[in-house]
């Protein structure tokens, strides 16, 4: 690994269905740290149909910024110019999520285990299964072989077979892909990927390595007991590589200047996920959520391992009118305070999916895309739960901290409202830190991971994830419009905030990012946090501030006819319109303490729990 202790500046790219970002990272004061990043319109549709181009427009963008050179002048020399002189870069890598989801047929033996393994090997790609052939399928072969030359894959994924288990039945399915590929006489010739019993490789090769290209993997099920997905998710990886370079888009220029070619994004946020996984922090682990135009993603941390769960049919622009068809329009329209019949949101989707470059021109059409994506986040959710092996419940598991991608989430017109964004979709329960990635650094550095851990490690700590605040959320329901919290802020340079939240409001306190602030909160009977009804926190102040939800857990919409007043009573208070900061207190004001507000809370449980005891975690409940 000698050439990686050269790498001093290092530039990644993210080539997504609408934009490409681009990050760079250098050494400052001998740390890697977040340098510039930028962003262009994805160019891998026609008319240009390359995505250099993008990345050009990018690069540009950057130079403008920070006076760095990084194109060569030369058209037959490489797309960016070595580092000299303070221009240029030493290395260059880049992931992508723009285009067609690669096509993937799978073959097994047993749907309840090898089956299941692979597909979650291709849930950390961008991908669409066609079908699935094991040996319980009553179509006879001719239908078999029928079916896949139909379904036209770019993948054949073949898994199954403990090492040194069975052997004849999936030599005869291999049979049955072979007699298919010896028939594809147009377009291009699926790939190979081979997973699977691995004393059968060799054959497994020899049968179909002069029809196609065959890659190959350790196996995912080398016994009943065990799961090896890594090996197969990174040999998966390259196929991806391989099937972008050859698909319309110019991808092929572009993963010739990367180190790694071009990777899904996907694994970059696994890669980041696992590292973040490793860390004390509280709560089960880190959950991360990423919205896009044509595929959404949710990566959680488990067990000290990702948990992945991509849909390809879910998106905000490019996908649209798919995610309308799995969200219902009755879902959208409860979170919208106006009137939308079914065939407005109709019509919307399929605008936003012709042109899903667009933005939002009206406060209306931006209320519908966040609408589409918290109704998007709810379904990947539910996708994911069984997955994470949690418990059951309705309330989220206390995943902490939240980190949120994708332009939806990340560029609301306020930090607040994305705060607001993650809490209504996802309904966290406790203690929560909310964090964005603007600038989809996570999965850059996991990327960079791949070169050197240390890259990610130091570029992470440096602050590039932007930190929206701590949320709040009482588990329980109180009255709407009783007081519900006492809240008291004690923040580092003296000023102290006193603020009672009412049942069914959202507040956000007005203060300054960067904060060190001691929070106490006193809760009415019917909320608690960690079974407390009282407790002390001390948090760092964020760009939306601290946020404290007594809306309840689980959250209840408003009633119809309250619910246009109530959903815009929570968009002003998270837009800080109606929110100001109390002057800085005199020596000669007596600030009211903790037990000045008992007659006001006077069933409150007596003594006072500190935050060192609070552990983060959460049983399940049922919805009150």
């Amino acid at each position: 690994m000698a050439e990686e202790t050269t790498i001093n500046s290092l530039l990644i790219a993210d080539i997504g269905s609408v934009h490409t970002r681009l990050v760079l990272l250098d050494l400052v004061e001998g740390q890697y740290r977040l340098v510039a990043s930028s962003r262009a319109r994805t160019t891998a549709q026609p008319p240009l149909s390359s995505v250099s181009r993008g990345l050009e427009h990018a690069a540009e963008r950057m130079t403008e910024m920070i006076g760095r050179r990084l194109l060569s002048p030369e058209p037959d020399q490489a797309f960016f110019i070595p580092e000299t002189g303070g221009h240029g870069v030493d290395a260059f890598l880049a992931t992508g999520s723009a285009g067609r989801p690669m096509r993937v047929f799978v073959v097994g033996l047993t749907p309840e285990i090898s089956l299941t393994s692979a597909r979650h090997v291709l849930a950390g790609t961008y991908v669409t299964v066609t079908d699935s052939l094991n040996p319980d399928d009553l179509r006879s072969r001719e239908e078999l072989v029928n079916t896949i030359l139909r379904d036209e894959p770019d993948l054949i994924f073949i898994v199954g077979g403990t090492d040194g288990g069975a052997e004849d039945i999936l030599i005869e399915q291999v049979e049955t892909v072979r007699a298919a590929l010896s028939l594809v006489t147009r377009g291009k010739m699926p790939t190979v990927l081979f997973a699977g019993n691995r004393e059968l490789r060799r054959r497994v090769d020899a049968m179909l390595g002069s029809l196609t290209t065959v890659f190959a993997a350790k196996n995912i099920r080398p016994s009943l007991q065990e799961e090896n997905l890594f090996p197969a998710q990174i040999e998966l990886a390259m196929v991806y590589d391989d099937y972008r370079s050859s698909s319309p888009g110019g991808f092929a220029a572009g993963g010739r200047q990367s180190r790694i070619g071009v990777i899904p994004t996907t694994q970059g946020y696994m890669s980041a996920i696992r590292y973040l996984s490793e860390l004390p922090e509280p709560g089960i682990g880190p959950l991360c959520v990423d919205v896009g135009s044509a595929n959404s993603l949710l990566m959680a941390g488990v067990n000290h391992e990702p948990r992945f769960t991509i849909r390809t049919d879910l998106g905000v622009g490019h996908n649209a009118v798919q995610a309308l068809a799995h969200i219902t329009p009755a879902s959208l329209q409860r979170w919208l305070p106006f009137d939308s019949s079914p065939a407005d949101l109709r019509d919307y989707a399929w605008n936003k999916q012709l042109y899903p470059g667009t933005m939002p021109v009206t406060d209306e059409d931006l209320m519908i895309e966040q609408a589409f994506a918290r109704e998007i986040i709810r379904l990947l959710v539910a996708d994911a739960r069984p997955d994470w092996g949690l418990g059951h419940g309705s309330l989220l598991p206390h995943f902490d901290p939240i980190i949120a991608a994708g332009a939806i989430l990340t560029e609301a017109q306020h930090p607040g409202i994305s705060a607001m964004l993650l809490l209504d979709a996802l309904q966290p329960a406790g203690i929560t830190r909310l964090r964005l990635d603007p600038h989809n650094l996570l999965s850059a550095l996991g990327v960079a991971a791949y070169l050197d851990p240390v890259i990610m490690v130091q570029a992470l700590e440096s602050g590039g994830i932007v930190n929206l605040g701590t949320a709040f959320c009482p588990l329980g329901s109180v009255r709407d419009g009783s007081d519900a919290l006492y809240v008291q802020i004690r923040l580092a340079d003296g000023r102290v905030i006193n603020h009672t939240v009412k049942g069914g409001e959202i507040w956000m306190a007005p203060t300054v990012p960067g904060l060190q602030a001691r929070v106490t909160v006193k809760m009415r009977r019917g909320l608690s946090i960690q079974g407390k009804r009282r407790l002390s926190a001390t948090v760092m102040t964020g760009t939306a501030g601290i946020i404290f939800d007594a809306r309840g857990r689980p959250l209840v919409m408003p009633r119809t006819k309250t619910r246009a007043a109530r959903f815009l009573q929570w968009q002003y208070a998270m837009s800080g319109r109606e929110l100001s900061l109390s002057p800085k207190p005199q020596e000669d004001i007596q600030l009211p303490s903790l037990d000045d507000v008992d007659d006001l809370f006077p069933d409150l449980d007596s003594g006072f729990e500190p935050f060192s005891d609070f552990d983060g975690g959460f049983e399940q409940q049922e919805p009150v």
